[in-house]
Formats: structure tokens, C-alpha cells, sequence
């Protein structure tokens, strides 16, 4: 009876373990991610309409913010990449995978290590966000826009898409440094190419299944009047019979499914072949 009462702590000990020694093993880079996005944060936002007075400082608090938020997506992108290409693949390529620990089997490894990393990931975009907040304040007083809250809500569920998305790659690539330049391409060039392709092929398919598409909510629900209508979410150009299409952004409902679903899915298989990988 007593063993059966202790055995939900000895379930999670090892995972709090885990998530603790990741939090501690990355706090350098913690620390280098951290410097770098508050030193874009401050040349792009601060010193330009402090030092040179010709430079006017947009109307409308929301134009600002986003201004401020135009990187976020590639920053998701390769904070992604870099402190998730190594959950699952270093455990083999350092030959970790082969060890038998006593203590701890590998599912629960995995675990600590992911939401270690998705600690550190959430604490530089908190960061980020609320220092840009205060500088919104700033210049135009207060209250900070409530969109602005909703915004990160949206890069938070970006980066769980982003995370799973290179967890699972990280589940069958043999090394580092592959997954972080494989996910890196896959998310910035390939995924662009695929979605231009059909899109011109045909222009009435909306690019819900490409994430860097989908991460445009970041920045687009801080508009006053989101694009809710579907002619309002893209740009066409007619030539003739053949017309150009750009798509702009999904709805919010659509948006905050397919990060989710991303995340869910890819998840699975990543634990699947986890599974796989070991026998």
C-alpha cells in the first residue's frame, strides 16, 4: 500500500529532474538567446526614434507593435531548432541511447528535456513581449492594446508547433547539426516553394498546412479590423484568365487548429519512432 501511494512521485521525480538539469545545462544559451532579442529589440524600437528625432514614431500603438514583432517568426524558427534538434538524436549520436539507466527510463527523459526547452523558449518570447510592452507604453501611455495579450498567445502556440515539428524530425536524424539545418530548410525554403507552387496552381487553396503562413497571426491580430472575410485575407493580381493569388493570413479558428494539430500529430510520431528506434 505504501509503495502504491508513492508511486505517482516516483513517476514524476525523474522527470522534474530531467527538466531541471535541462533548465541548468542551457542557461548560457538562455542567457545568448536572451541578449541577442533584447539588443534587436532595443536598434529596432528604441535607440532609432531616441537618437534621430526625424524618425516619426507611427500613429497607432498597434503599427508599432508589430513593427516590433516583424522577426518573431524567424526567431521561433531557429530557437526551435537549436534547443530541439538534440532531444531525441543526441541521446544516440553521443551514445547516451545505448546506457541502461536504473533510475529513469528514456520516455521520461524526453519529457524533461521538452519541457525544458520549451521553458526557456517561453521565458525569452515572455521577455521579449513585456519589454516591448513597456516601451509601447512609453510612447503612447497606457493601456497596451488587449490584442497585444492575444499575440503572444499566438507565438506561444507557434513555437509548440515549431518545437514538435523539429522534436519529430530529431526522432530518426542521425545528428545535431543535420536536424537543426533540415528543419531550418524545410520551414524557410521548402515549405515556401511547395506553397507557391499550388497556390499558383491553384489560387482558391488557402496554405493552411504551411506553418510560416500560419505564423502571420502573430502580427495580424493586432490589427483594429482583422480580416475575417475570405476576400479580405488575400492579394490577387489578374492577368488575363490567369490571376496571382497571395494569401495573407488564416482565421484566428484555423490559425490556432493547425498549430495544434501540428503539434499533436508530430508529437505522436516523433514517439513513435522513438519507439522504433530503440528496438
Amino acid at each position: 500500500m505504501k509503495s502504491i501511494l508513492k508511486s505517482p512521485y516516483y513517476i514524476v521525480k525523474p522527470i522534474v529532474h530531467t527538466y531541471v538539469f535541462e533548465l541548468k545545462k542551457h542557461k548560457k544559451h538562455f542567457l545568448v538567446f536572451l541578449i541577442v532579442i533584447i539588443a534587436i529589440l532595443i536598434l529596432s524600437s528604441l535607440i532609432p526614434y531616441l537618437i534621430v528625432p526625424e524618425n516619426e514614431i507611427s500613429s497607432y500603438q498597434y503599427n508599432f507593435l508589430q513593427n516590433g514583432l516583424g522577426f518573431m517568426n524567424w526567431f521561433i524558427i531557429f530557437g526551435g531548432a537549436f534547443f530541439y534538434a538534440g532531444i531525441i538524436c543526441a541521446e544516440y549520436s553521443d551514445k547516451t541511447g545505448y546506457i541502461v539507466f536504473p533510475k529513469i527510463n528514456k520516455y521520461k527523459l524526453v519529457i524533461g528535456k521538452y519541457f525544458g526547452n520549451l521553458t526557456l523558449l517561453t521565458g525569452v518570447l515572455g521577455v521579449y513581449y513585456f519589454l516591448l510592452g513597456m516601451i509601447a507604453i512609453y510612447y503612447y501611455g497606457t493601456p497596451i492594446i488587449s490584442r497585444y495579450y492575444l499575440s503572444f498567445l499566438m507565438a506561444f502556440l507557434y513555437l509548440l508547433a515549431v518545437s514538435a515539428f523539429v522534436t519529430f524530425f530529431s526522432s530518426f536524424m542521425p545528428n545535431v547539426n543535420l536536424t537543426i539545418v533540415i528543419t531550418i530548410i524545410l520551414l524557410f525554403i521548402v515549405y515556401s516553394i511547395i506553397t507557391q507552387i499550388i497556390v499558383l496552381y491553384n489560387p482558391d487553396m488557402e496554405p493552411v498546412w504551411d506553418l510560416s503562413y500560419v505564423s502571420n497571426l502573430i502580427l495580424y491580430v493586432l490589427e483594429v479590423h482583422f480580416p475575417t472575410e475570405l476576400e479580405d485575407r488575400y492579394i490577387e493580381i489578374s492577368f488575363g484568365t490567369f490571376k496571382v493569388r497571395t494569401w495573407i493570413v488564416p482565421t484566428i479558428e484555423m490559425g490556432i487548429q493547425v498549430m495544434l494539430l501540428y503539434t499533436l500529430v508530430c508529437l505522436i510520431l516523433a514517439s513513435i519512432i522513438f519507439t522504433r528506434r530503440q528496438l
